[in-house]
């Protein structure tokens, strides 16, 4: 279930502002984590293929591209000759190179092949390098979320950074303070340096940070804090020991992590790994965040819950249940109405649900939901399986305009639904919203007097020039009075 997200006063208290800044590192790093994630997902197949000689291969491809078709024939004959021999397991058999290189060695190009096939064999797998980059590209995301929320720490608690001064012999050198204009200036640089020093301190020593001066814990904030420390002790040996087991990684993670590792060991990276870290790191980061927003902000709860709501809701679409249910779970912690703790309560049962947890059904049997909205009473009978009675709720919600076009054909909860001739028979009357037509997006200028209509406006005409909202001054445009376009997405 999602929630709307309030707007902040035209002019912002110091405390909103400081709400705004959290609020935005927060959603970078999960724009940022999401597009890793994304990206890898798409990437991995493609890797796989220049890993591969199969003959659809990009590398088996790359290779023949310079032969003429008789001889990446003959290629692919020496291939299957290779198959044959492998097939028949007989110990004085030919190895590969010996079958390709008889049957190549007497073209032009055979031994040109022949050195190519080589360096193929001989260079390490892409996808192992891939995946450890990949590793360590989410741990550096979290770092720049973290070194941003120290920044904004020291910036809104100004005692703070005077009682570090104090620790110090000396802030500033004379030459430092005369190439200085002001204060701010001052401020500015003392904040950096504490943040620097931070940084290069590891990862304990961040925990210690965190729960010193602002009494907040680690642990609370991760999904598995075992594995969430041995992600940040895995990025380490990756980047400083060649991805080989470290005396430091043994000391460092759980007994579970080095049992079966010696000083030494290569530590596999694969694809379930790399997807668990970045969506442990993406829960851990997010949650950190909006912890200490709500500790130094604490009047814009209110505001960082609805932030939650919307990151919980978001990737409850794309199924990141694990995810969903320890960020519901804190959502419930610091719920501040009725509405806030049901929200985060029917999030974690899908969560839970999806996950195979067969002691949500009995949970949900005892929700009594009869003083409650019409929302979470389709919400129970939607997490029962019951869908007819689910289905003339929503229908009353979509009449009376309380459920939309985007959270009839999104909203996961309604999943049970869909494939049903009451849903179908729904969603075939109903109509994309004005605001998703490209349209409404896409802008027409007049070429004279540069005013701006709606592609639909009549007085539009072929010379006029397509203007995206991205390319437009709000502050500077004209607009058409005859069709009234609006700037905004």
């Amino acid at each position: 279930m999602s929630q709307e997200t309030p707007s902040v006063a035209s002019a912002p208290t110091p405390a909103q502002v400081f709400a705004f800044h959290i609020n935005q590192m927060a959603d970078a790093f999960w724009w940022h984590i999401d597009a890793l994630l994304e990206v890898t997902d798409a990437s991995i197949p493609e890797i796989a293929k220049l890993d591969s000689l199969d003959e659809s291969s990009s590398t088996f491809t790359k290779m023949m591209s310079s032969l003429s078709e008789g001889s990446v024939e003959k290629v692919s004959q020496a291939f299957s000759k290779v198959e044959e021999v492998s097939n028949k397991e007989s110990e004085d058999a030919p190895n590969f190179m010996e079958i390709i290189w008889n049957e190549v060695k007497s073209e032009t190009w055979g031994p040109v092949f022949m050195m190519r096939l080589h360096e193929t064999l001989q260079r390490p797998p892409r996808l192992p390098i891939f995946l450890q980059s990949t590793t360590v590209s989410a741990v550096s995301n979290f770092e720049v979320l973290f070194s941003g929320l120290i920044a904004e720490y020291y910036s809104i608690t100004p005692r703070a950074l005077e009682a570090a001064s104090r620790e110090k012999e000396k802030e500033f050198s004379l030459k430092e303070l005369k190439e200085m204009d002001s204060l701010a200036d001052a401020i500015e640089i003392a904040i950096r340096r504490r943040v620097d020093e931070l940084m290069f301190g590891s990862f304990n020593e961040w925990r210690k940070f965190f729960a010193d001066k602002m009494n907040l814990k680690f642990e609370d904030y991760a999904i598995d804090w075992e594995f969430l420390q041995e992600v940040f002790q895995r990025r380490h040996v990756i980047v400083h020991n060649g991805a080989r087991a470290s005396r430091r990684y043994l000391n460092n993670v759980a007994p579970k992590y080095s049992a079966s590792v010696t000083e030494g060991d290569i530590l596999p990276v694969d694809q379930e790994y790399v997807m668990r870290a970045a969506n442990e790191l993406l829960t851990f980061g997010f949650l950190l965040a909006i912890a200490t927003g709500i500790k130094l902000a604490k009047g814009e709860i209110k505001y960082f819950n609805n932030r939650l709501h919307r990151f919980t809701y978001r990737n409850l679409v794309k199924s990141r249940y694990q995810l969903v249910e320890k960020c519901a779970t804190f959502g419930e912690s610091i719920a501040q109405d009725m509405d806030d703790e049901l929200t985060c309560k029917v999030n974690k049962w899908i969560a839970r649900q999806r996950m195979g947890d067969e002691s949500v059904r009995s949970e949900v049997e005892d929700w009594d939901t009869r003083a409650l909205s019409s929302r979470y009473k389709l919400a129970k009978h939607c997490l029962l399986e019951e869908n007819e009675a689910a289905m003339e709720i929503l229908e009353s919600l979509y009449a009376a305009n309380e459920l939309g076009f985007e959270d009839i054909i999104e909203w996961p909860l309604l999943q049970p639904l869909r494939g049903t001739d009451s849903y179908v028979a729904l969603t075939r009357r109903m109509e994309v919203p004005e605001g998703w037509h490209l349209s409404d997006v896409i802008l027409y200028e007049n070429p004279k007097s540069g005013t701006l209509h709606l592609r639909k406006c009549s007085l539009v005409r072929s010379d006029f020039k397509r203007k995206a909202i991205d390319q437009i001054d709000p502050e500077a445009v004209s607009l058409c009075k005859r069709c009234k376009p609006v700037l905004a997405h």
